[in-house]
C-alpha cells in the first residue's frame, strides 16, 4: 500500500481532485468509498485519526431508532429501519442480530411499551424477529460484530490507489474557491510533522461531524442548519459467565434508558445524554458522567459495581441538526436524529448535518447522487481491495486481533493509540487503556509499539508517552471517585 508521504506527494503532485471529503467517520468514510469505486479522483481527511471522533463512541447497535416514536418522528424511524435492513443485508460479516430483553416495571407498563415494539417491528417491514412478552419484553436489533471504529476503517480500506488517497492525522487549514477556474486551493496539515501541502479539488464535502460548522467558517459556508450537541459515555464493565443478551432499563430519574450491551468479554453500560454548549470541553467524560453510571448500574444490574470493575470508558458527541435560528432549551432526546444535506452548486460545497451511525450508508448514496449530477467520473471503475486483515492471537485477551504491522501497511496506523484503541479493542478490552491495573500490560505495549517506530528506544519512548496519557487523562477519572 501507499506509503504515507507518496499519499501527500500525489495530492500535491497528481491532478486536481474531484472532490476533497473532510471527516473520516461513519459518513465520510463510505462516502469515500463509494466515490472511488465509481471513478472519481478522491481524497478523505481527519484532522485526527480515521473514527477518532464520534463513531469510535457508538453503543455498537445497528439500530432502528425505537426511542424516537415516543416523539413521533416516524420517518426518521423508517428510514433508520430501512437503512438497518440494508446495512445487515450488505454486511453480514461484520453486523449480526442481537437479542434484547426490555425490562419494564410495573407490569401494567408492559402493554403499551409492547404495542411499540410491535409498531417498530411494523415500521422496519418484519425484517427481524417478532417482539416476545415474558419476565422481560422481547426485540432484536443490529449490532456490529467487531467494533464501530473497525467497520469505519475497513470502509476506508477498499480504496488506496493513484485516485484514492486518504489521509489521517491531516488538517485542512485553509481553502479559496477560484471561480474562474471553478476550483478549490486548498492546504492541509500533516499534523504529525507540521508540513503543509498545497492542491487542488473541484468540490469539498464537510463531513466533519461535530465540527461541521467549524469547517464551513472555514470555507465561507453559510447554511440554514446548525448542530447543537449530546454528550454520551458509556463504560465497559466485565462480562460474567453466561451474559448473551443485552439488556434495556429505564434511567433512573429520566425519560430515557439505558443499555447493557455484551462486547467481547466486556458489558457496555449506558449511555448518558447530557446537553453540552462548549465542544471542546464535552470530548471528555467527568466525574458526573461516571458517577451517573455506576450509581445506575446499582439500582438496575443484579451485581453491584464500583470504580475498580470499570474496564474502560467510552465518550462521544452527537451532532443534532437544528435550525439556524433554533434556541430551544430541551432535553436531546426530544431532538431528531434526522439528517440535513446542504448543497452550494455555486461555490461548488455539500455539507452534512446530524445523522447516525445506521443512517451513514444512506448519507453517502445521496451525496453521491448529487456529485453524480455534477460531474460526471474522469477514470475506470477500480476494483476495491477486500482482502481480510491478518490476525495475531494477543497474550492477555487470548483473543485474535489484527497484527500490529498490518494495520500500519494496510490501514493507515501511525501511532500506538491509533492501533489500540481503533484498529483492535485492546484499549477497550483491557483495563487502563491496555495497561492493566498492575501495569502487566507495559511489555506486550512495548512490542507493539515496534510496529510503529524504527528503533527499540523509540518504542520504549512511545510506550512511555501513553503511560503518561494513561495516568493524566484516564486514571484521575477512576482514583479520584
Amino acid at each position: 500500500m501507499m506509503e504515507r508521504s507518496y499519499r501527500f506527494q500525489n495530492f500535491v503532485n497528481g491532478e486536481p481532485l474531484d472532490a476533497l471529503v473532510v471527516g473520516g467517520g461513519i459518513t465520510g468514510a463510505p462516502l469515500y468509498r463509494q466515490l472511488c469505486g465509481q471513478g472519481y479522483r478522491v481524497a478523505l481527511v481527519d484532522k485526527g485519526d480515521f473514527s477518532s471522533g464520534t463513531s469510535q463512541a457508538s453503543g455498537m447497535l445497528i439500530w432502528g431508532g425505537l426511542l424516537y416514536l415516543k416523539s413521533l418522528d416516524l420517518l426518521t424511524v423508517i428510514q433508520l429501519c430501512k437503512a438497518r435492513k440494508e446495512l445487515m443485508r450488505d454486511f453480514p460479516d461484520a453486523i449480526s442480530v442481537l437479542n434484547l430483553r426490555y425490562s419494564v416495571s410495573p407490569a401494567i407498563r408492559r402493554i403499551p411499551i409492547l404495542m411499540g415494539l410491535y409498531l417498530y417491528w411494523l415500521l422496519g417491514e418484519f425484517a427481524l424477529k417478532r417482539p416476545t412478552m415474558g419476565t422481560a419484553l422481547g426485540y432484536q436489533e443490529g449490532r456490529l460484530r467487531h467494533s464501530d471504529s473497525r467497520f469505519v476503517i475497513e470502509q476506508i480500506r477498499a480504496f488506496q490507489s493513484e485516485h484514492g488517497i486518504p489521509m489521517n492525522h491531516c488538517r485542512l487549514v485553509a481553502a479559496k474557491y477560484v471561480r474562474d477556474q471553478r476550483c478549490w486551493t486548498v492546504r492541509l496539515r500533516d499534523e504529525l510533522t507540521g508540513q503543509e501541502h498545497e492542491g487542488k479539488a473541484r468540490i469539498i464535502i464537510n463531513a466533519a461531524g461535530v465540527w461541521a460548522d467549524e469547517v464551513n467558517r472555514l470555507l465561507a459556508v453559510e447554511s440554514p442548519w446548525k448542530h447543537v450537541f449530546s454528550k454520551g459515555v458509556y463504560i465497559n464493565l466485565p462480562r460474567r459467565d453466561g451474559q448473551k443478551d443485552a439488556r434495556i432499563y429505564p434511567m433512573p430519574g429520566a425519560d430515557d434508558v439505558l443499555t447493557h450491551v455484551p462486547w467481547g468479554p466486556a458489558m457496555m453500560w449506558g449511555p448518558t445524554e447530557t446537553a453540552i454548549r462548549d465542544l471542546e470541553s464535552g470530548l471528555t467524560p467527568n466525574h458526573e458522567d461516571i458517577r451517573f453510571l455506576l450509581t445506575s448500574a446499582n439500582q438496575l444490574l443484579p451485581e453491584k459495581v464500583g470504580p475498580q470493575d470499570v474496564v474502560s470508558i467510552r465518550c462521544g458527541i452527537r451532532p443534532l441538526v437544528v435550525a439556524r435560528d433554533d434556541s430551544r432549551d430541551v432535553y436531546p432526546l426530544e431532538l431528531s436524529r434526522r439528517h440535513c444535506v446542504v448543497a452550494n452548486q455555486e461555490k461548488q460545497t455539500i455539507s452534512i448535518y446530524g445523522g447516525k451511525f445506521t443512517s451513514g450508508f444512506k448519507v453517502a448514496n445521496q451525496v453521491a447522487g448529487l456529485i453524480k449530477r455534477w460531474m460526471p467520473a474522469r477514470f475506470p471503475q477500480p476494483t476495491a481491495f477486500a482482502h481480510p486483515p491478518q490476525t495475531e492471537c494477543h497474550p492477555q485477551l487470548q483473543r485474535d486481533v489484527v497484527a500490529a504491522s498490518w494495520a500500519r501497511d494496510h490501514e493507515f496506523c501511525v501511532t500506538l493509540e491509533d492501533y489500540l484503541r481503533r484498529r483492535t479493542p485492546i484499549a477497550q478490552w483491557i483495563p487502563r487503556m491496555g495497561l492493566d491495573r498492575d501495569d502487566s500490560g507495559r511489555e506486550s505495549l512495548k512490542k507493539l509499539a515496534e510496529a510503529f517506530t524504527p528503533e527499540s528506544k523509540d518504542a520504549a519512548a512511545m510506550v512511555e508517552a501513553y503511560e503518561r496519557q494513561v495516568r493524566e487523562t484516564y486514571d484521575p477519572l477512576l482514583t479520584t471517585l
